[in-house]
């Protein structure tokens, strides 16, 4: 009964946080994964709930996470032609940015003597969320708090996405689509998607390359 409780309450939390931002006209900062989980920290901590408790009672939703992921391959299929014309030149830009994100935070948290968990952890943060967590225990990384970095690393990526786009100039739907896709990851993605098909399309695209290929690169290296 506990289960369906605590999903319900997930489910609402979520519908009320949606309306919020779509009132807020999409504003990065009160992004529905934001709001939702912090109005159900506060009803755990208002009932004094156990937060393993529930995290374990809405295990579905976790679950749920690997279809979603698999489901945005959806717009790159729409857009199949136009990524077999780009071929390496579309890549590139994925890998390089796949590789420079993770590693200056690594460096970052590795001048500052931060332990080797910690460290390890932080190389997940520009991959999807259940990517990140499975990959970050098996390199010996710390997967809750990968799944935090990561959520909190997309959201910081489209609050300045529209800054760097508007000071950049860019205004080529495909650009913004690969910049969020590689950078800000699976929330980055639903950005784009709002974008247009094209921009959904492209970050979707670097969502996955980046995420499958820094997913196996780690797990050889540093399993």
């Amino acid at each position: 009964m506990g289960e369906l409780v605590w999903l319900g309450v997930a489910l609402f939390a979520y519908s009320l946080a949606l309306w919020i931002y779509q009132r807020a006209q999409h504003n990065a900062l009160l992004h529905p994964i934001v709001v939702s989980a912090l109005l159900i920290l506060a009803l755990i901590y208002g009932l004094d709930a156990s937060l393993k408790s529930v995290v374990d009672d809405i295990q579905l939703l976790h679950w749920l996470l690997g279809p979603t992921t698999v489901a945005l391959a959806i717009p790159i299929y729409r857009q199949t032609q136009l990524v077999k014309q780009l071929g390496m030149g579309l890549l590139l830009p994925i890998v390089v940015g796949g590789m420079v994100a993770p590693l200056s935070a690594w460096i970052i948290l590795y001048c500052l003597d931060s332990s080797i968990a910690l460290q390890l952890t932080i190389l997940t943060k520009s991959i999807t969320t259940p990517l990140a967590m499975d990959t970050a225990r098996l390199i010996g990384g710390i997967p809750p708090v990968a799944a935090i970095v990561v959520i909190m690393t997309g959201i910081v990526g489209v609050v300045f996405s529209q800054w760097i786009f508007k000071l950049a100039h860019i205004e080529e739907d495909a650009v913004k689509g690969l910049t969020l896709g590689i950078f800000a990851h699976g929330i980055g993605t639903a950005k784009a998607i709002q974008i247009s098909e094209r921009a959904g399309a492209f970050a979707s695209l670097a969502l996955g390359v980046n995420g499958v290929l820094t997913a196996i690169i780690l797990s050889l290296v540093l399993q």
